[in-house]
């Protein structure tokens, strides 16, 4: 048996004074403050609006239990309150146009990936958005029940343009002002097809990506880029998560929030914004692993059916 003979004794000891039993003797403790059914309700709450904190759980189901009690159930179901991620709210044209887009590309390769420029405009600010918590299982962030739909606009200090390529990261362009078609035509051809043509793509062998911002999409736009034999790629609506230089600029603002920046002025926060970039654009590795999760993405789309993905 592997036991040495007192732990046997011990053991046929337990047996004979428990009546033929070796089951665990009833222990003593404080009771359980709640019972089974208050404990269902509690669950029952956070099932029917995640974002419920548990002072309200208890004002709602008129309970004289402390708030530590009301967590330690919803953790004993499996719930956890965590911070809630934000992502844009889906209607359900998107979530089909967002499907078909995945399906469409499912089959293409990191090295077909690799022959696009991915580029965005981004707003950066010293206020971010507040963050919420939400009661969740494990694993479960980015379920669209328990994001945190934000807007997509907000107060703005400084905008910017930006490009990635497999190489790396491109071209980083302030927006002063209002940013038009005329504006992002001048982009393309001043910047976008120099920086295309002299540096990744020699042989003009590329497709540019930018979403369906009606800037984008405007007419004198679509005549440029036929001039300029610029191939563009499909993009469907919402589709932030699918663009890698969505994490490009994550990175940066998560290191600009390090920044001591509530107070700077829009020159001091731009500078502070093309420091991180410069800086970031001495790891290209970081973006080169970008361009090989593309693969991973799609799936991820085609599995959520066409919702939002942890990317």
């Amino acid at each position: 048996m592997n036991r040495s003979r007192a732990a046997v004794s011990r053991i046929i000891r337990t047996y004979l004074d428990h009546g033929g039993s070796l089951a665990d003797r009833e222990r003593s403790g404080r009771p359980r403050a709640t019972d089974t059914q208050t404990d269902s309700l509690i669950v029952a709450c956070v099932v029917v609006d995640p974002f419920i904190d548990a002072k309200e759980i208890r004002r709602e189901l008129q309970l004289d239990v402390s708030l530590s009690t009301i967590r330690r159930r919803l953790r004993e179901a499996g719930l956890w309150g965590c911070v809630a991620a934000q992502k844009p709210q889906l209607t359900e044209r998107q979530r089909q146009l967002r499907l078909e887009f995945a399906r469409s590309v499912e089959g293409c390769t990191v090295e077909e990936w690799g022959k696009v420029i991915f580029t965005d405009e981004s707003t950066f600010s010293s206020r971010w958005d507040q963050q919420r918590h939400v009661w969740r299982p494990m694993n479960c962030r980015y379920l669209p029940e328990y994001c945190h739909n934000v807007l997509s606009s907000g107060r703005c200090a400084v905008s910017a343009w930006g490009a990635i390529s497999k190489e790396g990261l491109g071209p980083l362009v302030r927006i002063n002002g209002s940013f038009t078609a005329s504006a992002y035509c001048r982009l393309l051809q001043e910047v976008l097809v120099p920086y295309a043509l002299e540096g990744p793509f020699e042989d003009g062998c590329y497709q540019l990506q930018h979403d369906q911002s009606p800037i984008h999409t405007a007419r004198m736009v679509a005549t440029v880029l036929e001039n300029l034999a610029i191939r563009t790629l499909p993009w469907p609506p919402v589709g932030a998560d699918l663009n890698p230089i969505e994490n490009v600029w994550g990175i940066v603002k998560s290191r600009l929030s390090a920044r001591r920046l509530s107070s700077a002025t829009s020159e001091a926060l731009w500078q502070a914004v093309s420091e991180e970039w410069e800086r970031l654009r001495l790891t290209p590795e970081v973006v080169v692993r970008l361009y090989e999760s593309m693969p991973r993405r799609v799936q991820a789309v085609i599995a959520a059916n066409g919702n939002l993905t942890r990317y």
